[in-house]
C-alpha cells in the first residue's frame, strides 16, 4: 500500500473514533453505558440508547409487522431534526431465547433505528451482542 493510501485509511479511521468521542461526550456517557468487544464494535446498552435518545429529542415510533408465536418483527421510525430513518428489530426462537419476544423485537428496533439516525457505524445494542456470544 502506498503512503498516501495509509494516509486516507488512518485518517477515515481517526475520524470515526472522534465522531464516537464526540457523541460519548455530548451525550454524558458513562462506561455503563458503552463498551468495546474484542472485534473492535462498540456496544451501547439500553441506557446509552435511551441518553442519545433523550439528549437529541429523537422521536421514536413503532409499529408490529409480523406478531406470531415465534416471530416478532417491529418497525421502529425515528425522528430528528429534518432527518426520518427507518430500522427494524426481530425476535424469534432461533434469536431470542426469553419468552417476551415483543419487548426484545422492540428493544432492538430502537437501538438499531437510534444508531443509524445518528450514523454510528461498527456500532450494536446490547441485546444484538447477547446473542451473538
Amino acid at each position: 500500500m502506498k503512503i498516501n493510501q495509509l494516509e486516507k485509511k488512518y485518517n477515515k479511521i481517526m475520524k470515526k473514533s472522534e465522531t464516537f468521542n464526540k457523541l460519548y461526550k455530548e451525550n454524558s456517557l458513562s462506561k455503563e453505558d458503552v463498551h468495546t468487544n474484542p472485534q473492535g464494535w462498540k456496544i451501547l446498552t439500553r441506557s446509552g440508547i435511551e441518553k442519545i435518545q433523550y439528549n437529541n429529542n429523537i422521536d421514536v415510533s413503532f409499529d408490529i409487522i409480523s406478531h406470531e408465536l415465534d416471530n416478532v418483527v417491529i418497525k421502529a421510525t425515528a425522528y430528528m431534526k429534518n432527518k426520518k430513518m427507518e430500522s427494524f428489530g426481530s425476535a424469534t426462537k432461533e434469536n431470542c431465547r426469553n419468552t417476551y419476544k415483543v419487548e426484545m423485537a422492540e428493544k432492538r428496533a430502537l437501538a438499531r433505528v437510534i444508531i443509524k439516525i445518528m450514523g454510528l457505524t461498527k456500532t450494536l445494542g446490547e441485546d444484538e451482542i447477547k446473542y451473538q456470544k
